[in-house]
């Protein structure tokens, strides 16, 4: 391009301990040369971004979502003449007149197609490390740094996990599955992706794809009752199975019953209250009000009880060996398997506005010959990096020489720590953010 600063393409490699390698990536270029776009709305929910861009293609409009401070504006075009411009904004007008189309100055921002980007990636060798899922503090529910997280279970390095609540009294409750140690500690969502480690033949195994689950609560002369969900705020039309990992008590409010499993019997039914204790050597069926009436004379004192929580590939983009993880975290989407790109973001129930829009990305992928990447994508940073479509980390992923891959949570917790501190540029403004969980990397013993 005429008068265009040249595109940067550096890598600088480090050694973090034998077999564990992190690269420092450096791509594009700032262009601070004025554009002039189309500002065809701002959006506060993907969904009507989504409507919005989706109107625009049926006009053979190609609209682009760029996020800003909670919000989604979309914007088309990148005119180095404004007449142009013009023209765009009177063939939009012409679709659906709307007070907020106008026509937008810029230089750089994230919406600039040369970047620049910062990119981390730490890569594992299965044979001397292994990978791990953690929560923070050692439970289901809670947030704490990535960086905290790391140092606290004496990691080498770190990235963050998958997507979770971020306020409420369960805050830091995972919004995807999450198997700790074997131990399952909540359920997949909407079929997302996940990743999973195990160890096999001395080398640490990956599986990658999208997960349900079998939920079936069993008792003698009755047909099974299925089981809504983990570990998680419960409705009044819900079953929910709380164990240990939670917190000390179910945090329900008054209302439905809770029915209290030690050693695969009912020893008490509680009723009414609430909030009942968690037996640390059992579990808790917790039933809503409406879910009470339907279930509640089911259960009796003393009776045997069998839970099943069993997770299943959903699809034919899954690996089948779920049953030998030890360790899961939830993602999504899913970006490539076996090779190939994956780009059904909706299969995931998530949004063409996410998967179009730049943001920081956290994501995980391994090559054919089991070597394990640890990716971060720095972002809402114009001058230093601007973020990435999911298209353009599966291309990068692609280009790190990865067969299977997935997103996991980015925005501001997009973080990567290495030796106990944080070497990316986190987005968010005071720094590191609180998060739930993360995939850390340990020396194999």
């Amino acid at each position: 391009e005429k008068n265009a600063p040249a595109l940067s393409r550096e890598t600088f490699e480090e050694t973090i301990a034998p077999g564990l390698t992190h690269l420092t990536m450096h791509r594009g270029r700032v262009d601070n040369r004025l554009v002039y776009r189309v500002l065809a709305g701002t959006y506060r929910k993907q969904r009507d971004a989504d409507a919005r861009i989706r109107a625009l293609q049926q006009a053979a409009i190609s609209g682009t979502p760029i996020y800003s401070a909670g919000s989604y504006d979309i914007v088309v075009g990148r005119f180095s003449d404004r007449r142009r411009a013009v023209e765009m904004q009177e063939r939009i007008s012409q679709l659906e007149p709307s007070q907020g189309l106008r026509i937008q100055e810029i230089r750089q921002d994230i919406s600039s197609p040369t970047g620049p980007w910062s990119i981390h990636v730490l890569i594992a060798d299965p044979e001397l490390m292994s990978v791990r899922v953690a929560h923070a503090y050692d439970t289901a529910i809670g947030v704490e740094t990535t960086a905290n997280l790391a140092a606290r279970q004496g990691a080498l390095a770190a990235i963050n996990g998958g997507y979770y609540l971020e306020s409420g009294l369960t805050r830091g409750d995972s919004q995807g599955v999450l198997m700790i140690e074997g131990r399952l500690l909540s359920e997949p969502d909407r079929g997302r992706a996940a990743v999973g480690f195990y160890s096999a033949q001395g080398r640490t195994r990956s599986l990658f794809g999208r997960l349900g689950l079998r939920s079936r609560i069993f008792l003698s002369g009755q047909d099974p009752i299925e089981v809504d969900g983990l570990n998680r705020a419960r409705q009044e039309n819900e079953i929910i199975v709380y164990t240990p990992e939670f917190h000390r008590t179910s945090l329900t409010s008054p209302g439905g019953a809770e029915v209290v499993v030690v050693d695969a019997k009912i020893t008490e039914i509680r009723q009414a209250r609430g909030s009942s204790n968690i037996p640390p050597a059992g579990y808790l069926i917790s039933m809503g009000s409406r879910a009470s009436d339907a279930h509640l004379a089911m259960f009796k004192v003393g009776a045997e009880v069998r839970l099943d929580l069993s997770l299943i590939p959903l699809g034919t983009e899954s690996d089948q060996d779920w049953s030998k993880a030890e360790w899961i975290v939830g993602g999504g989407p899913l970006l490539l398997w076996r090779g190939r790109r994956i780009e059904t973001p909706e299969r995931e129930s998530i949004s063409q506005t996410f998967f179009l829009a730049r943001h920081p990305r956290t994501a995980v992928g391994v090559r054919p010959n089991g070597t394990l990447l640890l990716v971060t994508v720095d972002g809402r940073q114009p001058r230093k990096s601007v973020g990435m479509t999911l298209r353009e980390l599966t291309d990068l992923f692609l280009e790190l020489g990865a067969e299977s891959a997935m997103n996991l949570d980015g925005g501001g917790s997009t973080s990567m720590v290495i030796d106990g501190n944080t070497i990316n540029s986190p987005s968010d403004l005071s720094g590191d953010r609180m998060n739930a969980d993360a995939l850390l990397v340990f020396a194999r013993k």
